[in-house]
């Protein structure tokens, strides 16, 4: 049979027929490519990967920076800051804020472009990358405290009329559709504040009066220490607040000249001026715990009075420290004890709960006018005065008497054994204490009965200075040496340094913590004006009233913010 295939000639062609290793490396060498392009194309997209999360995180993480209601920073300005810390501003291309009544919207979008290591080979060379993130802050759980001025001067042109009303309406606004997520908390404040006997108790709080007469007296003493921090240590031991009126002088009686006043026996201005004690006493201007029944609140707000004078410091510091979660032992307590609703167990919730947010309305419409405190010495213990049954006193001196007094140690000022009050028997030195006739002897008083029976400046008068002076001089010196030995008041009417640094330090670290301070300066002078537009969170959270028309205003327009706080983001 014929054969029709050609026959192959050629050694080496022969064999390359046969053989397919040339086939396979061609195929290798196409795989290899291959594969080396989708690996490179990988490593393109997982560094694409990579950026887009990272840019992503820090837009989510700066915009719900931003859109926090506690910070009262540009929201803007917090976005790019936040954004330059991670070395992402020049991808950050736009910020956007929308500001509504109790809200805060922030939108950041970022775009970046990755140049490619490896898909440049397939014509990409660079791969763009988008970020957008919007967060919207709300508030659902609310802690409200209403830190009130009740002082005297509040009694001027109907202004506690104009707070009472302002006040209600506030709460009705606020929690008229509560859902058991709004708490208010009341601190009336004036000299003190006075935080009635069932908060009292739940302090450390060192030499109470303990007198029945004084049992509503429950302010205390704070050191200055406690306006470095924003709560208050329930171990910290502070001084009671006496009952006493170390403020009133002899001059509110007798004029500044002290050659004008009595170096006879005079009872005229030995009683206290209630209105004038740093610490009234009272069963209604006192610390109100945090509720949300609208008819309770009410009331405690009519019962409201006026006296005394002014210290935004302690009234702060203490509204501040009911919503500080170091107050969260004493709420649970009162939970327990069904005094505050069982739905606030837990509150002050902590500073960084997101969806809580916390609110100081605060007004006064004074300054700061310098407190005056009993020097420790003088605030409890027996005293050197005895009482007599016909309630006439004597005091005994042990030490620095005038040479008339011989070895008769006390001293009665209402005595004049030959009744001529010319010839220089202005009181008499005695063996014994005065006890009513002058056969008895008297009953010898603490500290904390004198007070309560005589101001300081009639004791440093008619029982120091008129005992141990020999003349207008001597009787001068002695005055002001028992007056300083007595008391200590920080500064005046119109200077009060420390307090308001007090006030400042408190109000700054309340804010650093991201509570929202509403300072409204109702009538007030200049100089509380300014310590209250200090203390807001923003010139947008302080109000200037100047008549109880427009302060209804104001407490109307925080409410209306107030109501519509959620957090959604």
């Amino acid at each position: 049979m014929p054969k029709f295939a050609p026959r192959l000639s050629g050694h080496p062609f022969r064999r390359f027929v046969k053989r397919e290793d040339g086939s396979l490396l061609v195929f290798g060498l196409f795989l290899f490519a291959t594969f080396f392009l989708m690996g490179g194309m990988a490593v393109d997209i997982m560094r694409a990967e990579n950026k887009r999360t990272a840019l992503a995180q820090t837009l989510d993480r700066c915009a719900l920076n931003a859109a926090a209601l506690r910070q009262t920073l540009d929201p803007e300005t917090v976005v790019r800051d936040c954004v330059d810390r991670v070395g992402l501003l020049p991808q950050l291309t736009d910020v956007n804020v929308t500001n509504g009544t109790g809200q805060r919207s922030v939108e950041a979008i970022g775009d970046y472009e990755l140049d490619t290591f490896f898909m440049g080979a397939s014509g990409v060379h660079e791969i763009d990358i988008h970020g957008r993130s919007v967060a919207e802050q709300r508030a659902t759980n609310i802690e409200i405290a209403m830190v009130l001025d009740v002082s005297g001067s509040m009694n001027n042109n109907n202004r506690l009329s104009g707070l009472k009303t302002a006040a209600r309406n506030f709460v009705s606004t606020v929690l008229a559709n509560n859902n058991n997520k709004i708490s208010i908390a009341m601190v009336p404040y004036n000299g003190q504040v006075n935080l009635g006997p069932a908060l009292a108790a739940k302090y450390n709080i060192a030499n109470v009066p303990g007198l029945t007469a004084t049992a509503n007296v429950n302010c205390v003493d704070m050191p200055s220490s406690v306006y470095n921090n924003t709560g208050i240590d329930r171990d910290l031991q502070m001084q009671a607040t006496g009952w006493a009126d170390a403020f009133s002088t002899m001059a509110f009686e007798y004029g500044n000249s002290m050659s004008d006043w009595p170096t006879t026996y005079s009872s005229t201005s030995r009683a206290p001026n209630a209105s004038n004690v740093w610490c009234p006493p009272s069963t209604t201007n006192i610390v109100r715990m945090p509720d949300d029944n609208i008819t309770a609140l009410h009331t405690y707000i009519n019962n409201l009075t006026a006296i005394g004078a002014t210290s935004i410091n302690a009234g702060m510091k203490w509204g501040g420290a009911l919503l500080d979660p170091e107050a969260r032992s004493v709420v649970n307590e009162f939970v327990d004890a069904n005094v505050v609703p069982v739905e606030f167990r837990d509150r002050p919730f902590d500073y960084s709960k997101r969806d809580a947010l916390k609110i100081i309305l605060l007004l006064s419409d004074g300054e700061n006018f310098g407190d005056v405190r009993i020097n420790d010495s003088y605030r409890t213990g027996l005293s050197p005065i005895f009482k007599g049954t016909d309630g006439n006193y004597s005091i005994r001196h042990q030490t620095g008497r005038p040479a008339s007094a011989g070895t008769n140690e006390f001293w009665v000022p209402h005595r004049d054994p030959d009744n001529n009050s010319n010839n220089g028997l202005q009181g008499q030195w005695r063996a014994t204490s005065w006890g009513g006739t002058t056969s008895t002897q008297g009953t010898q008083m603490t500290w904390q009965q004198v007070w309560q029976e005589m101001r300081v400046s009639y004791v440093a008068w008619h029982f120091y200075a008129r005992a141990l002076g020999t003349n207008s001089t001597t009787r001068t010196t002695t005055y002001s040496q028992w007056w300083n030995n007595f008391r200590t008041q920080r500064g005046d009417s119109a200077s009060t340094p420390e307090m308001d640094v007090e006030l400042a330090n408190i109000c700054s670290l309340t804010k650093q913590e991201g509570v929202l301070i509403y300072a409204v300066a109702f009538s007030a002078p200049t100089r509380g004006v300014e310590a209250l537009r200090n203390c807001a969170s923003s010139d947008g959270h302080f109000f200037h009233s100047t008549n109880n028309t427009a302060l209804n205003a104001a407490f109307q327009a925080i409410a209306t913010n107030i109501t519509q706080l959620r957090l959604v983001n």
